[in-house]
């Protein structure tokens, strides 16, 4: 539907938008739901699909943070969409209780004998935040995830709070801040029973300590070590070194989550960059109201499809790959990610979708090896690992020349820098024709034995064979 062009609000960089306060991007507004802890229904999912069909893009965004969100929303229809949205329970009528609404719960620890039921706890923790009214000033991108552990843990998923379960302790959880279940550090022990109100004694402390600091940090994981900080300590007993989170250096791999799990008690799907349009959810949605199934919203932009019988999961599987989503963790597409690019964004300098879906499909090795391909279509890098995530190649776009990036190291980086898109294209093929990696070696292994200097003469030299090849 065409609609007339409207006047927009300054778009602000860093900015964490909702419901109750959309953001203006280059296809209209975005409107984001914040993660729905236990899913979505399909009565709600099938209202989500309407909504974006009739006054969006027609299409929906699953993020990183397991939140869902509704792009191209016309200035004159952002009323009619927030009422088209409140039936699903996930609405706020305020921005700022909407703005401290960030709890990431572990998708299925419900129906995963592997894991602790983390649901009700994560649903506490995040009213407990909400109503708390010392944490009104809370930044809007603080956030806290609640794992369960199992095959769908959220172990590997970075957060400003954690509380993880501790093994073989029962109803226990470690609090702790800034990182991963592997690199976040330890705040305390604490109880189910305990466990929100020692995150917005966190989450308080945390502000107070902002309050005395010139600049103030942003973000909880950047406070620490700073003036203040020991104050994010739980005190008292529960203050003590707490007991070990099991599997915590273990990486969560797709295979642990796609495709039928054990018993049917689910069916991942990726869905490729996380999008699904609003036809192909209303599908999906229909297609599993008969057996009362929903959809679980997770951080790796999948949908974990639950509540369909083991007999009917082949059928389930078709459709969702007639819907052209991914269930095989072998699928090279689920090495690629960008963010969207244009025309979506104001600030893009490429179609960063298009670009990652044909560069993919180029480098069969890098991908299968574990690589991952990341497509910023500006230096904003949205939606983008950390610069110090090793094993991804990162084309960003700038208006004054692209650059490539392979990160091969935690913290170490070979950059190609002022390149044309054409050039750019170029260099990542080079590197999948440079890639060489010895029999049952690991990629962080192949990554630290080459290192900058060799990849790089590698690259230049596939490159001239290129050349010469084109030559001929």
């Amino acid at each position: 539907m065409n609609r007339p062009a409207a006047p927009q609000p300054p778009r602000v960089r860093g900015a964490c938008p909702g419901v109750a306060a959309p953001m203006a991007t280059g296809d209209g507004y975005l409107l984001r739901l914040r993660h729905p802890i236990g899913g979505l229904g399909a009565t709600a999912a099938r209202v989500l699909a309407d909504t974006a069909r009739r006054l969006g893009n027609g299409e929906l965004e699953l993020t990183l943070r397991g939140n869902l969100q509704l792009r191209g929303v016309a200035a004159g229809d952002l009323d009619a969409a927030r009422a088209a949205l409140a039936p699903t329970g996930l609405v706020d009528a305020q921005a700022e209780r909407e703005a401290r609404r960030n709890v990431l719960a572990a998708p299925v620890p419900d129906l995963d004998p592997e894991a602790v039921d983390v649901l009700a706890l994560a649903r506490a923790v995040s009213a407990a935040i909400v109503d708390e009214p010392a944490l009104r000033g809370l930044p809007a991108k603080v956030g806290v995830v609640v794992d369960g552990g199992g095959r769908a843990s959220l172990r590997g998923v970075p957060a400003d709070l954690r509380l993880d379960p501790l093994a073989g302790a029962g109803p226990r959880f470690r609090l702790a801040a800034g990182g991963t279940a592997a690199t976040a550090t330890p705040l305390g022990e604490v109880s189910a029973q305990h466990a929100p109100a020692a995150v917005v004694r966190a989450l308080r402390a945390f502000l107070e300590q902002r309050a005395a600091l010139d600049p103030p940090p942003g973000r909880l994981r950047d406070a620490l070590g700073m003036p203040g900080s020991e104050a994010l300590r739980l005190p008292g007993a529960e203050g003590e070194t707490p007991g070990v989170v099991a599997n915590a250096d273990t990486p969560v791999r797709a295979g642990d989550w796609l495709g039928v799990a054990a018993g049917g008690a689910w069916v991942g799907a990726v869905f490729p960059f996380g999008v699904i349009d609003a036809d192909r959810l209303e599908r999906l949605a229909a297609w599993l109201e008969p057996y009362g199934g929903g959809l679980r919203l997770t951080p790796w932009r999948a949908l974990l499809v639950t509540g369909v019988a083991m007999e009917a999961a082949p059928e389930l599987q078709q459709l969702l790959r007639e819907l052209g989503a991914v269930t095989e963790p072998a699928d090279r597409r689920l090495a690629a990610d960008a963010c969207v690019g244009q025309p979506g964004c104001a600030s893009a300098h490429i179609a960063a979708r298009s670009e990652a879906a044909a560069l993919v499909q180029r480098m069969p090795t890098l991908a299968a090896s574990g690589m991952r391909l990341q497509v910023s279509a500006c230096d904003k890098r949205c939606g983008a690992p950390p610069r110090t995530e090793a094993g991804v190649v990162e084309w960003i776009a700038r208006p004054d020349g692209h650059a490539v990036v392979l990160r091969s190291r935690p913290g170490v980086a070979l950059e190609w820098s002022g390149l044309a898109p054409a050039q750019a294209r170029a260099r990542i093929a080079a590197l999948e024709r440079a890639f060489q990696r010895n029999a049952g070696e690991e990629l962080q292994t192949m990554l630290e034995r080459i290192g900058p200097e060799a990849w790089n003469a590698a690259v230049d030299a596939a490159l001239c064979e290129e050349d010469e090849r084109d030559g001929d």
